[in-house]
């Protein structure tokens, strides 16, 4: 039996052709648009002498509103893709911004970085995370990406925080996931800069609490009286009796207001940023 190829309408298939090249050059127009406000923005901006134009809240607002209203047949890991590529390099166009980033075999923070930040961003290896923190702190970077905490670990980046001032956590990565990511179980990692952190009305703060070393998990997140989880714990350096767990609650705090600590479990707290929830969603395509 001779299967006979489906005969297809040439004139259509060239009229559609025609029509997406001139979908294409409309979209051009208003990307070159979109750069011409941007250019207006980053001259407004240099003459404020604003040190770091990124914001990561707004950057995760616009993302969402995004996919909210999206439909139809391009998937929402693609809308992303491109719309954080047009951020990056807008962002590149309003002054310097440099990251760092913690070196891993995989390479998979540094696609994390690229995919956050865009392709056109200039991004830097170390494989220090002391000296990562210390180059922010400095100014000179504007963002260390460095990998979600890990129980174990020796010295933790999360716990020199504690006694930084101003640099926080500001972003957790990946904000929207991809399906085809590297080592997509080992937790993702944070974004640290010293910037004022923004409210996006789906948030989650990282804590530094003090509490018995001898209680357990559970106890110290009763204790705290908030919804969340731990996601890593060190050792005080200075107390045998006292231990840290790195909390993540999931709502917003600022880094001016204070819980109430009830419980004599609980000795102390670190603020250690605020960030946009990773944004979940069935449609990926």
């Amino acid at each position: 039996m001779t299967l006979t190829a489906p005969t297809i309408d040439q004139n259509e298939l060239e009229a559609l052709r025609r029509e997406i090249d001139s979908l294409d050059r409309e979209m051009h127009t208003l990307l070159m648009r979109r750069f011409e406000v941007t250019g207006r923005v980053a001259a407004l901006k240099r003459s404020q002498q604003s040190a770091n134009n990124w914001r990561p809240g707004r950057q995760a607002q616009l993302l969402r509103a995004l996919v909210s209203r999206h439909n139809g047949n391009c998937p929402d890991a693609a809308l992303v893709r491109v719309w954080q590529e047009i951020m990056g390099a807008s962002l590149a166009l309003q002054g310097s911004f440099s990251v760092g980033i913690f070196a891993d075999k995989a390479g998979e923070l540094w696609n994390l970085a690229r995919d956050h930040f865009g392709s056109y961003i200039a991004m830097t290896e170390q494989d220090s995370a002391d000296a990562l923190v210390s180059a922010v702190a400095a100014g000179d970077l504007s963002v260390a990406v460095l990998p979600a905490p890990q129980q174990g670990e020796a010295s933790p980046w999360w716990l020199a925080l504690t006694e930084q001032k101003g640099i926080r956590a500001v972003a957790r990565l990946p904000l929207f996931d991809t399906p085809n990511r590297r080592d997509a179980q080992a937790g993702g990692a944070f974004a640290l800069a010293r910037l004022d952190v923004e409210e996006t009305g789906e948030d989650r703060t990282l804590l530094a609490v003090l509490a018995a070393a001898d209680a357990g998990d559970k106890a110290v997140l009763t204790a705290l009286g908030e919804a969340g989880r731990i996601l890593a714990s060190a050792d005080a350096p200075d107390a045998e009796d006292e231990r840290w767990r790195l909390v993540e609650i999931d709502r917003f705090l600022s880094p001016d207001a204070s819980l109430p600590l009830p419980s004599p479990l609980i000795h102390r707290y670190c603020h250690l940023g605020c960030y946009a929830a990773p944004y979940t969603t069935p449609h990926q395509g």
